[in-house]
């Protein structure tokens, strides 16, 4: 195979694990009964666990990063498992759960429990088949075209025509302490940073929401993750790392119950770096109780 078309091969690899995959699970798509891992590693980690690996995790068998030594058949077995994920047609539960078990890891869910769900949908799908008009309704549903998705534009993201109906915007909530909230403008310069980086979606979409958090205010994971439709972990996990700090305020975000939460990498008041956050938050207005180790005021949460 030609060196042209294994670089097409490697970037069709990159756009299943780190763009089609995790935007249909932070859309909940339908065409799976549950969305275990939300993160692009994850879905790769789940894929190449089924496909390289098989009896054991994948780096036993090949060197990272997976993408530049897999050989072609080997990212187009990757790609056509993907491409079943996301159509419906192999439950990411039952694959994750066997990625697990090679890890020694517990299990999410188990795979007779996955199996069952897999048997149920199917059985829906067989009882929709009984009139044209449904079958082409649940097909609708539960099906996404992967061609087409492998042609959107990275500015897109799977579903983006079939957006789900917005929330009703919650009434705003300040620091009683905090100066008077700003708009939600994000700087321009900013944002043309974040989106024009080779970060994933999902993590640019949480950079992008967390600049909308106005100085002197915080939020919290679980807010950002309801905001975002995903969950506390997998912002948490897109924060960890943050290319952008300061600009982009990582220090704003707690943990539900107001405790610090992490910062550079670690997490809580006994964290490396958690004196650095606490004089961050200060230094905007937020007060931090250092003896019980959490913030005071209100979570914000007017994310547009």
């Amino acid at each position: 195979m030609s060196q042209e078309k294994l670089e097409a091969l490697r970037g069709e690899w990159k756009r299943m694990y780190g763009e089609i995959l995790p935007s249909l699970a932070v859309s909940k798509s339908p065409v799976q009964d549950s969305w275990p891992v939300h993160v692009d590693h994850c879905f790769g980690r789940v894929i190449l666990d089924a496909v390289v690996g098989r009896d054991s995790p994948w780096m036993n068998k090949i060197k990272s990063p997976a993408v530049k030594t897999m050989t072609s058949e080997q990212l187009e077995a990757c790609i056509a498992l993907g491409a079943a994920i996301a159509e419906g047609k192999e439950s990411l539960a039952i694959l994750d759960a066997k990625s697990l078990q090679l890890r020694g890891k517990k299990q999410k869910q188990k795979p007779a429990a996955a199996a069952n769900s897999k048997r149920k949908r199917e059985g829906e799908r067989s009882a929709a088949d009984h009139s044209p008009e449904d079958r082409g309704s649940a097909r609708k549903k539960r099906q996404v075209d992967i061609k087409s998705a492998l042609l959107l534009s990275p500015s897109q993201k799977v579903g983006d025509h079939h957006p789900p109906p917005p929330r009703a915007a919650a009434p705003p909530t300040a620091n009683p302490r905090a100066p008077p909230e700003s708009n939600n403008t994000i700087d321009p310069d900013l944002e043309h940073l974040i989106t024009a980086s080779d970060l994933t979606p999902f993590r640019q979409s949480v950079l992008l929401a967390l600049c909308q958090v106005p100085s002197g205010h915080f939020t919290s994971y679980a807010a950002m993750a309801q905001h975002l439709r995903s969950s506390a972990r997998a912002v948490g996990n897109a924060l960890r790392n943050n290319p952008f700090a300061p600009r982009v305020p990582c220090h704003r975000v707690v943990a539900a119950d107001k405790s610090l939460g992490g910062f550079g990498g670690e997490w809580g008041m006994r964290g490396k770096h958690a004196g650095e956050k606490v004089r961050l938050l200060r230094e905007e207005g937020v007060v931090v109780n250092t003896a019980r180790g959490k913030v005071d005021g209100c979570t914000w949460s007017s994310f547009r």
